[in-house]
């Protein structure tokens, strides 16, 4: 079978202080009509850039120094404008990685759809990518629309001109893993329906071995291993490879992993968290609502010094709106939250300082929670003189620099600015920020979520380190499954702001018995082709609330307990809700 994608020899770089910098080396592939190619590796392997290539994008400032780069036939590099700009969404068409931003938000969705291009009504192409109430949905604006609908509509977008190739970067980063399942099955679906190309490019190796037919591993610019993906992940011949496979947390793995040289993993097992060890926060029966919508529903939880509470459930869930409370970002409409040293129910700025330094958030992306043009010293610096652990500049530079040690950064970071730092390393900084005002409870708000898996595994063994060196609560979430099954102590399960399981991990995850935090359970994707080919994603249960104001729980022993629920007959027929 002929190529319709067909890099060969492809060298990119880029200028900088009067001289070229290589990003990418020789990087030969081939893509055939109904095949996925994902493109594997770290952040700065070039992954982006050769995928961008296909769309005849460079970044400002690169050029092409060797090799070419042919789609369907045509000479990307060597078309003229007129044909490239027809060769873009006509013939190659891209799902980037954050719909939300793609999506112009003063515009409705069937006129963005019809700026796309193609003779395909656009509520046709709404009801192809499987969105319910196609004609209602098309007259809406982004901002109305979810974050997996939104993504579904830039598939829409793509699909609207009918190309020949897909190229998806990150198409599922940030989406909680029934939207991600969702997504990853409508583009196969599509890929199949179409007889599409696509090139994916992820960091997540599930998704890879979801949606993957061969896998090109890239490092610092280079094909380092290149092979189906079965075969990559049976047997990975490189050991960078095989320490990228290993980095990935599984949903069975005990503990955080630590990945020697040759790919080697050992699960590092959880500290006891001391049944003496005192309750740092408390909340019950929280409830925070947003204009006429109840966000939080009489949530109820407690963390402990030293231990670390995972938040998990889908968008929408409550998680982020809990966290924001704790932290006095949102004020609870109802119900008492403490710490050991006061009332948190009040918004931050009305809580001591005292109190206030004693609860820290770290932002889920760390890009845009530094100012791009101060030092990330200068960062860690002013909460250091905001909350008075350090009373005079010369000290407040000393301390700010021990932090950035403590994150295990070298001290000298601290005069950089936050671009001159790798995603992992920012984040970093922004965990050192948290830490100045020797908090004892911290909230970590999907801190890993963009981040590739060998960043991730360091960022989390950190927090992990945090936790036993300075006893902290940590207020985990995150939509990875398995990070949570690898770090928390205790699961809280949230559902439309109603905790509906909760209980120590390890029960949890052995034993789900609500049929949401099942249906969360088998949509996780795990990094093995063999399972996820021989696997249907598990059917979800027809269930209602049985829950009662004097009978909630179904308790199931240690701290495991379910909210009471009931079996309902499944509907003859139903479509995308």
């Amino acid at each position: 079978m002929t190529s319709i994608v067909s890099v060969t020899g492809l060298s990119v770089a880029y200028r900088s202080g009067g001289r070229d910098v290589p990003v990418v080396h020789e990087v030969d592939l081939d893509v055939h009509p109904g095949q996925t190619l994902a493109l594997v590796g770290e952040s700065g392997s070039g992954k982006s850039t050769v995928a961008a290539t296909l769309l005849g994008h460079l970044r400002h400032g690169s050029r092409i120094t060797g090799g070419s780069v042919h789609v369907d036939g045509k000479d990307v590099f060597a078309l003229p404008t007129g044909e490239l700009r027809r060769l873009r969404g006509g013939t190659v068409a891209m799902i980037a990685q954050n719909a939300g931003h793609a999506l112009t938000p003063s515009m409705r969705i069937g006129r963005q759809i019809e700026e796309a291009g193609g003779d395909i009504p656009a509520v046709d192409l709404l009801e192809q990518v499987r969105l319910p109430h196609p004609a209602e949905l098309a007259r809406r604006y982004p901002h109305e629309l979810s974050g997996g609908q939104q993504q579904r509509v830039a598939i829409a977008m793509a699909i609207a001109a009918r190309p020949k190739v897909l190229v998806l970067d990150e198409p599922t980063t940030g989406l909680d893993v029934i939207t991600q399942r969702s997504v990853l099955d409508l583009v196969g679906a599509l890929r199949d329906e179409l007889g599409l190309a696509a090139v994916l490019v992820s960091h997540d190796l599930g998704v890879v071995a979801h949606m993957a037919d061969d896998v090109t591993v890239l490092q610092a610019g280079r094909v380092i291993e290149a092979a189906p993906t079965r075969q990559l992940f049976a047997s990975p011949q490189d050991p960078y490879t095989r320490r990228l496979l290993a980095s990935v947390p599984r949903l069975d793995d005990a503990g955080l992993v630590i990945v020697g040289e040759a790919g080697e993993r050992e699960v590092r097992p959880k500290p006891e968290v001391p049944a003496e060890s005192p309750t740092a926060v408390s909340a019950r029966e929280i409830t925070v609502d947003y204009g006429s919508t109840r966000a939080v529903d009489g949530v109820s939880f407690g963390v402990r010094r030293g231990e670390v509470l995972a938040l998990v459930g889908e968008s929408g869930s409550g998680k982020s709106t809990l966290a924001w409370a704790l932290a006095g970002l949102r004020t609870p409409s109802g119900g008492t939250m403490t710490h050991e040293g006061g009332d948190l129910a009040r918004a931050a700025h009305k809580r001591p300082l005292s109190l206030r330094r004693k609860v820290q958030l770290v932002f889920q992306n760390a890009d845009t929670s530094l100012n791009p043009r101060r030092s990330v010293g200068d960062a860690v610096r002013r909460p250091l003189r905001f909350f008075g652990t350090a009373s005079a500049r010369p000290e407040a530079a000393v301390r700010a620099r021990k932090l950035i040690s403590d994150v295990r950064l070298d001290p000298s970071f601290a005069d950089r600015l936050p671009a001159q730092l790798s995603g992992g390393q920012r984040q970093r900084i922004g965990i050192a920020r948290a830490l100045a005002g020797e908090p004892d409870v911290l909230i970590a708000d999907e801190i890993t979520t963009a981040l590739d898996v060998s960043v991730q595994a360091d960022v989390l063994r950190l927090l992990d380190d945090l936790r036993r060196e300075r006893r902290l609560a940590c207020l985990f979430i995150s939509h990875d499954l398995a990070v949570v099954r690898g770090i928390a102590d205790r699961v809280v399960v949230l559902r439309h702001g109603v905790v509906v399981e909760e209980g120590p991990t390890d029960k949890v995850f052995a034993a789900p018995t609500h049929p949401y935090t099942r249906q969360l359970m088998a949509a996780a994707l795990e990094p093995d082709p063999n399972a996820q080919a021989s696997a249907e994603p598990q059917a979800a249960t027809h269930w209602m609330d049985a829950a009662a104001p004097d009978d909630l729980w179904s308790e199931l022993g240690d701290g495991h307990r379910v909210r009471r629920w009931t079996k309902i007959p499944a509907p003859a027929s139903g479509g995308d809700a």
